[in-house]
């Protein structure tokens, strides 16, 4: 597994109460994980049925996951995870992460994948699908060492200057 990874961040606002954007964002996770050849196997989400945060398997978690947004749960975080058989800690240890985080001062959409395949994918397609789930303001992508952890530099949970391994690729 690659240390460096590759996110793509865009911040903006989103309506957390739409339930329908929620389950479009989840399949729209799915779909693009499997594009890139990754197993969409865990999901982590936070909301009024679930409060602990912690990854689950998609295979024992999906249908609750679709019953609460069709009863209208709300959620304030999804992300989809594709992470190997033998991993240790979900932060880390990832292979595709797709987030769309509405917790805290900072609303964001980020996806995190091994940096040798941001030259083979189509990014401008990928970010014009990704805005259609945030009201677009600005945005980045960013290389980074997956220790260092993206989703922190993407919820702005420390000055950039902290980030050693940190490359901004383009700003959008």
């Amino acid at each position: 597994m690659s240390e460096m990874t590759t996110s793509i961040v865009l911040y903006g606002e989103f309506d957390k109460n739409n339930t329908n954007s929620w389950l479009t964002f989840y399949d729209y996770a799915k779909r693009l994980s499997k594009s890139l050849s990754f197993e969409p196997n865990y999901v982590g989400m936070i909301g009024e049925e679930f409060k602990s945060g912690k990854v689950l398997t998609v295979k024992r978690t999906e249908k609750r996951l679709l019953n609460s947004l069709e009863k209208g749960s709300l959620l304030s975080s999804l992300a989809v995870y594709s992470l190997p058989n033998d991993f240790t800690q979900a932060a880390f240890d990832y292979n595709f992460y797709l987030g769309r985080n509405g917790n805290g001062r900072n609303q964001y959409i980020i996806l995190t994948f091994p940096g040798e395949l941001y030259g083979t994918m189509e990014t401008a397609s990928i970010i014009s699908e990704l805005k259609g789930f945030i009201q677009f303001e600005n945005g980045q992508v960013l290389e980074m060492s997956r220790y260092e952890c993206p989703m922190f530099y993407a919820a702005k949970v420390n000055p950039p200057s902290t980030y050693q391994s940190l490359k901004i690729i383009k700003t959008l």
